[in-house]
This record gives C-alpha cells, sequence and structure tokens, in this order.
C-alpha cells in the first residue's frame, strides 16, 4: 500500500488533483477510473509493481489496464492488455492525463484492418471432428451446403466458402463468432489471408 501511495505522489499532478477530488470510481463510456480506494486494492492485486515498474494503473476499459508513469512529470496515459504486461505491450491511450480528462476519458478507436472491400472466402484449418463450427460458419456466412455434404468440406480444407464476399461486415460478424476466426480466410494474390488476424485486438 505505501509504494503505491508512493507512486501516486510521483504521478502528473493534474492526475493528482483529479485524484482527490473524487471518492467514487468513474465510469465514463466504458472506462472505469479508480478512486483512491480501488487504487490501492487494483494495483495489489494486479501486481502491477512486479510486471510494470514504476507505472500506477489508474483505471480500466475491459480487459485493458489504464496507466501512467510515476516520474515525476507528465507524460501519455498507456493502456496494455492485462493478460500480458510488460513494458513493450504499452500502448498510448492519450498524450496527457488533463488532455484525457477535458475528452472525457475517451479512448482511441482500434485501428481498421487493411482489407479489400471484396474477396472470396475460403474456410481451413479447422480440424476434422469441427463439424460444429463449419454449421456455425455455415449460418454466417449464409451457405446453403446440405448437411450431409459438410465431411467432405471439412476433407477438402481449404475450400471457397463464399464468392466476393463483404469483408467488413464479415468481420464485423467475426466479433460475435470468436471461435470462428482462426478459420475464415480470404484470396489474395500472394495466398490466402486470415480475415481475423491473430494480432487483431478484441472487441471492447
Amino acid at each position: 500500500m505505501e509504494m503505491v501511495e508512493q507512486l501516486i505522489s510521483r504521478t502528473d499532478a493534474s492526475y493528482q488533483r483529479w485524484l482527490a477530488s473524487v471518492t467514487d470510481d468513474v465510469v465514463a463510456d466504458g472506462v472505469v477510473m479508480y478512486c483512491l480506494a480501488s487504487l490501492l486494492e487494483r494495483n495489489t492485486t494486479y501486481g502491477i509493481g512486479e510486471w510494470l515498474t514504476g507505472h500506477l494503473m489508474i483505471g480500466q476499459e475491459g480487459d485493458r489496464g489504464l496507466f501512467l508513469r510515476c516520474d515525476d512529470g507528465g507524460g501519455p496515459v498507456f493502456w496494455a492488455d492485462l493478460g500480458g504486461l510488460g513494458d513493450v505491450d504499452l500502448d498510448v491511450a492519450a498524450p496527457g492525463f488533463e488532455v484525457w480528462l477535458r475528452s472525457g476519458f475517451a479512448l482511441p478507436a482500434d485501428p481498421e484492418p487493411h482489407l479489400p472491400p471484396t474477396a472470396d472466402v475460403y474456410l481451413g484449418n479447422i480440424p476434422v471432428d469441427g463439424l460444429q463450427l463449419l454449421v456455425g460458419a455455415r449460418k454466417l456466412l449464409g451457405a446453403d451446403w446440405r448437411f450431409g455434404e459438410l465431411r467432405g468440406l471439412l476433407a477438402a480444407q481449404p475450400f471457397l466458402a463464399a464468392r466476393s464476399a463483404q469483408l467488413y461486415a464479415l468481420r464485423r460478424d467475426l466479433e460475435h463468432a470468436s471461435e470462428l476466426r482462426p478459420y475464415l480466410l480470404y484470396a489474395t494474390d500472394h495466398g490466402l489471408a486470415a480475415v481475423w488476424p491473430t494480432d487483431s485486438p478484441d472487441t471492447r
């Protein structure tokens, strides 16, 4: 506890003023900003001092933590996936706390993937016993494969599943069908590429 309080004393002055002004957590557009009691508890629970020395987790947005560097100065507000903490994983969420506070704790949108508007979509790498996944893909794509054909389709992977599909719409559909993300591919000049790359952020 004492260590966290020492870190607070070395954060951005505007953050210290804000923290002193609140008595409960502040929720804004999915972001939970911690009051002092939550700040102490969350930083201890997540062992932030062990993973991110010299940083303080000041809030949370889903599975991402929001951090300030404690170096007696200002600096950006960072965010990072709480499942993989480390300096290399920090991204800038806002250029500084004062700016972020004035924005109402607005976060930048996840970058849009670079996809062509339309492309032929293939299914591949579904396990041979993945009939349920194939049925889910059938529904997602609006395909009319007969159920008696499904085992043959699994054996023929990768196979053409949809012609000239709208890739951005398909990617939005995959936000709610995470189990299908590894298996949907689209045709490029250099072969097949994932509609949902493995390094894409999850939907917030």
